[in-house]
């Protein structure tokens, strides 16, 4: 039996401070994303852990306050400031001479799975206009990855290269196969809640599977991760 490799969490950001609380819905009071972080980081600096296989972590942005540039900021200044600039792959190590992320990723791709081991990779998911300004403002900067609506298939410039698609939603395998026909780019298959969703996944060759409700008995992880979306030479 493999170990997680994924993770999301929800964020709620205050609405007079760049300030975010892990919750799924914005009437609640969850626990502050910097302790949920710091625990993250506890977790990897273990020496059991320093090895582990790379780790996805969606961060769903739930609301939007105040400016998009100042949330760019903030969000980079205290994700680097709990998991380190080494521990993090960036959009900026995907891009190397590229202007474009997204010819970027389809000329020089990702390291392998191995060569990733002990790294994190993170992508901004949710509100759309946020997470499409962060992603294209100073993208070398940028310490996250934003997702795009998987439905678009592959696009062929700018700065979004994780698809994120609804599994049971209809023409899901015909969007799935557009996006990984295209070398570059990572797809999220979300919403998987039973075995044939699953297999499908497997089968359309999805990067990451998310669900909300998995039956623990039916469902294993194997192999050796997220497959590298095109090796480098």
């Amino acid at each position: 039996m493999e170990p997680c490799r994924g993770l999301e969490l929800d964020l709620v950001q205050a609405s007079d401070a760049y300030r975010w609380s892990v919750q799924h819905g914005l009437g609640g009071d969850g626990p502050d994303l910097g302790s949920v972080l710091e625990g993250i980081a506890a977790w990897a600096d273990d020496p059991a852990n320093r090895k582990h296989p790379v780790v996805t972590i969606h961060l769903d942005l739930k609301n939007a306050p105040l400016s998009h540039s100042g949330f760019a900021a903030a969000i980079d200044d205290l994700l680097i400031h709990h998991f380190g600039e080494g521990r993090l792959y960036r959009p900026g190590d995907v891009m190397d001479a590229h202007t474009d992320l997204v010819r970027g990723a389809r000329s020089t791709g990702w390291p392998t799975a191995a060569e990733l081991r002990g790294r994190f990779l993170l992508c901004l998911t949710g509100r759309g206009a946020r997470k499409a300004f962060y992603a294209r403002h100073e993208p070398r900067r940028r310490v996250c990855f934003a997702d795009y609506p998987g439905s678009r298939g592959a696009p062929r410039r700018g700065h979004r290269i994780f698809a994120n698609l609804f599994v049971d939603a209809h023409g899901y395998s015909g969007n799935l196969a557009r996006v990984k026909r295209q070398p570059g780019f990572v797809a999220r298959g979300y919403n998987i809640v039973h075995r044939r969703t699953w297999d499908l996944s497997i089968d359309g060759r999805a990067n990451i599977l998310a669900g909300d409700v998995l039956d623990s008995d039916d469902l294993s992880l194997g192999g050796d991760g997220m497959a590298p979306a095109l090796p480098r030479s």
